[in-house]
This record gives C-alpha cells, sequence and structure tokens, in this order.
C-alpha cells in the first residue's frame, strides 16, 4: 500500500510538471504571434481611430477606394486626363437598434476626394491614394495598352504603413527605414485602378513613384535588401506616375 501510495505522488507530480510546460509553451508562442506587429505600429493603431480595424473593412475600404477612381462622379476628376483620388475614414454618427433600444453609434464611413483638390494630409491618418493605371499607361504611350501584361514598382518614401498588411508578408513588397518598395506585373486588358493606403507617417512629406520596368527588374527588385541600391536600380527606368504631398504633424 506504501508502495502505490508513493508511485502515485510521483505520478501526480510528472502530470503536473507536462501542465506546467504546455502552459509555458502556449504563453510564449502567444507572445511571438504579438511581436508580428511593432510596438510602434501598435501604439499608431491604438492611437486613431479613423481606421479599419478588421480585414473585412479593410477589403471594402480598398475596394470603395478603386471603384471611386474608375467609375465615380467626384468633382474635380471630370474631363481630367488621369483619374486619381483620396481617400479617407472619417467618422458619422448614427443610429442602430439594441437589444430593443434605439442608440447612437460611430460609424466609420469612406469619403473620396480629388488627389488634386489636397493640399496636405494629416500624420496618423488612415488614407488610400487610388489612381486609374490605364489613364497612368495611356498618357506616357497608349500603345502599351494593346499589351498582355505590363510591369511596375512603385517606391514610397516614407512609407504608408498598415499592420493589417505587413502580416501577409507579400514577396512584392518591400519595407525599410527610408521607404517601401512593391512591384508586380498586372494585365492590361482589364480596367484597374492602382492603390496606396496606410498610416500617413510622422515625417515633412509623402513621395510615391510608379515605374514601368520589366519583369526581370521585378525580380531583381524584389531580392534585393538594400534601399539605396534599389532607387539605383530603379532610376534608369520612366516613372509614368508620381505624387508628393506636405505632412501636417
Amino acid at each position: 500500500m506504501h508502495i502505490n501510495r508513493k508511485y502515485i505522488i510521483i505520478f501526480g507530480t510528472l502530470v503536473l510538471l507536462l501542465v506546467f510546460i504546455a502552459g509555458a509553451i502556449t504563453y510564449y508562442n502567444g507572445k511571438a504571434g504579438q511581436a508580428q506587429i511593432s510596438d510602434e505600429e501598435q501604439s499608431v493603431l491604438n492611437s486613431s481611430l479613423n481606421n479599419p480595424v478588421r480585414a473585412e473593412a479593410l477589403s471594402g475600404f480598398i475596394n470603395e477606394c478603386k471603384h471611386a477612381v474608375l467609375f465615380s462622379d467626384i468633382e474635380g476628376l471630370k474631363n481630367k486626363e488621369i483619374k486619381e483620388i483620396a481617400c479617407m475614414l472619417k467618422q458619422e454618427r448614427g443610429m442602430a437598434v439594441l437589444e430593443d433600444q434605439i442608440v447612437s453609434v460611430i460609424d466609420l464611413m469612406p469619403s473620396f476626394s480629388s488627389l488634386n483638390s489636397i493640399i496636405s494630409f494629416k500624420a496618423g491618418d488612415y488614407i488610400g491614394i487610388s489612381v486609374d493605371l490605364r489613364d497612368i499607361v495611356r498618357k506616357y504611350d497608349a500603345s502599351l495598352l494593346e499589351k498582355e501584361k505590363l510591369y511596375f514598382c512603385d517606391i514610397s518614401e516614407p512609407s504608408l504603413t498598415d499592420p493589417f498588411i505587413l502580416q501577409l508578408e507579400s514577396k512584392y513588397d518591400l519595407f525599410f527605414d527610408e521607404g517601401s518598395v512593391s512591384c508586380s506585373g498586372i494585365k492590361m486588358d482589364e480596367t484597374s485602378a492602382t492603390i496606396h493606403l496606410g498610416f500617413v507617417p510622422q515625417a515633412e512629406s509623402l513621395s510615391i513613384k510608379k515605374y514601368l520596368v520589366d519583369e526581370q527588374t521585378v525580380s531583381d527588385v524584389t531580392s534585393n535588401q538594400s534601399f539605396s541600391e534599389i532607387k539605383e536600380t530603379l532610376k534608369d527606368y520612366p516613372i509614368i506616375w508620381q505624387m508628393e504631398k506636405s505632412i501636417n504633424l
């Protein structure tokens, strides 16, 4: 009897040890998952109310921003050679029914303006900059629209950052301290809009340039880990669209 009790105690101790180890692993895995978003990015996310806080909201914002530049009748876009807009999220107060009671709620609603009408952006705001890609190509060289696919690289200085997009880890998007680089191949047989989105950085100004490149350059750029070398590579290619706006801190 004494021996059986001894083994029971040993067995119980081992079970408790295993439970402790499993709990510790779960805890540290959770902490590692949280580390995918830096403290600085999380701070921006928490301090700004005007941002799409869910994946569905982000997807909806992107779709509405692209749709607006292609199909809406925004004042300031009429007869423009290149249609380009700024999309922003604004707080709007409304009413909703909750548990048979009418309550006041705050919704985030997208607003759209001609990019031309925007003098400056405000640091910390969540924005989208949408441009009709076919307009850009048509202005540069209309014959290129007959090609099946064209290749582009964008440089943003500094970068528009979005913690959600950073977690997608696209091999075609590179983020550096100085800015970000994004390259892709896009079919020209579709009506398409190109979009840049994220939080306006704490900087004096925001500059975005779109380069027309070839397929090999997309591969060369996205495998490079130096921002300065990427800029050096792209300087030999034409800039077919660019934007620079000041930032209110």
